[in-house]
C-alpha cells in the first residue's frame, strides 16, 4: 500500500551496493542504468511508500557489463 517509488542498489560485490538510483515513480517497471563501465554487477531493489519507508532488498541480480 501507498508504494511511492523504488530505490536500485548496485556495487561490485555481493552485499556491497556503493550505488543508488532513487526512483520517485511507482508506474516505472523497468530502468536502465546507464554509463556502467565493464564489470560485474549486484544488483538489488527496494520500495518506499510516502513515509520513506522502505522494504528488505529484493534478491541479487548479477550483470556482467562489457564492451560493445
Amino acid at each position: 500500500m501507498d508504494l511511492s517509488g523504488y530505490n536500485i542498489y548496485f556495487g561490485l560485490s555481493q552485499g556491497d551496493y556503493s550505488n543508488r538510483v532513487h526512483i520517485d515513480n511507482p508506474s516505472i517497471s523497468t530502468y536502465m542504468v546507464e554509463n556502467l563501465l565493464p564489470n560485474t554487477y549486484y544488483v538489488v531493489a527496494t520500495a518506499f511508500n510516502s513515509l520513506g519507508v522502505e522494504s528488505a532488498y529484493s534478491d541479487v541480480a548479477v550483470k556482467t557489463v562489457t564492451l560493445n
